[in-house]
């Protein structure tokens, strides 16, 4: 069946008069979340994005230890990713092609590592039928998020995983796209006491809803005595959406030269 018709039949049937228990509007709702999730995906093929990025470390005290700016291109098709680094600012101070490129790796190897934090993430894949049965969902009510009526749901995890997510969602209530999310880790591995993270979108390129900002917060705690925070932002801008991009163009390297 088209996925177009069955979504307008979700939202048909968040407007019938007829009262809900609210655990059936609740699961309606998240049918309609993953069916305009999925479908969007479906039709976007690869994606390309310029990325201002700024990270910091910090003290346990608050004092900033080091701060990180980089301006990069980033490129997604399907599970393959890419990022090419055009400039590197370490304490407002622009780094050589040298430092630019080990950057550049370390980035590459975070990510093969699966220790990366950014608009890769889909915080709506808690909603996806493979992942419902390790959540409680609870529909918090229509609230106003970033000036769009929203239907805010909490996504509780029951399982004690780090690879699985959990948080609270703002989903527009007249196309059940995503506005913005807080979410964090099922669980936190390691020396991590917090790692919480926003997501901000919009509508791009030929009305696609695309990642608009990211904001990271993380907080540990090293060799029981040493602490340290950690925040990163993110902005995305001039989105490009189904411009052909192909595998090899994702199996050269990303070191700029």
């Amino acid at each position: 069946m088209n996925r177009f018709i069955v979504v307008a039949a979700v939202l048909a049937a968040l407007t019938a008069p007829p009262a809900r228990s609210q655990t059936i509007e609740t699961e309606i709702i998240v049918d309609g979340v993953y069916l305009r999730d999925s479908t969007q995906r479906a039709q976007i093929k690869d994606m390309t994005m310029s990325v201002e990025s700024y990270s910091r470390k910090l003290t346990g005290d608050g004092a900033i230890k080091e701060e990180k700016e980089f301006l990069k291109t980033d490129y997604m098709k399907d599970t393959l990713f890419r990022a090419n680094f055009h400039e590197f600012y370490l304490d407002s101070v622009r780094q050589d092609s040298a430092a630019l490129a080990g950057q550049a790796r370390d980035d590459a190897d975070r990510r093969r590592e699966g220790r990366f934090r950014d608009a890769n993430i889909n915080p709506t894949e808690v909603f996806y039928p493979s992942h419902r049965s390790n959540y409680e969902f609870t529909l918090k009510g229509t609230e106003t998020k970033e000036g769009r009526a929203c239907y805010h749901i909490v996504a509780d995890c029951l399982v004690d995983k780090d690879s699985l997510l959990e948080g609270e969602y703002w989903y527009e209530t007249e196309g059940m796209n995503l506005v913005y999310a807080e979410f964090r880790p099922a669980r936190l591995r390691g020396a991590l006491k917090q790692l919480d993270m926003q997501m901000w979108y919009a509508p791009g390129p030929d009305g696609y809803w695309l990642p608009m900002k990211f904001h990271l917060l993380g907080r540990g705690r090293a060799m029981l005595v040493i602490k340290f925070n950690f925040e990163v932002a993110e902005r995305y801008f001039d989105h490009k959406v189904n411009t052909g991009l192909t595998e090899s163009f994702f199996k050269e390297t990303t070191d700029e030269k």
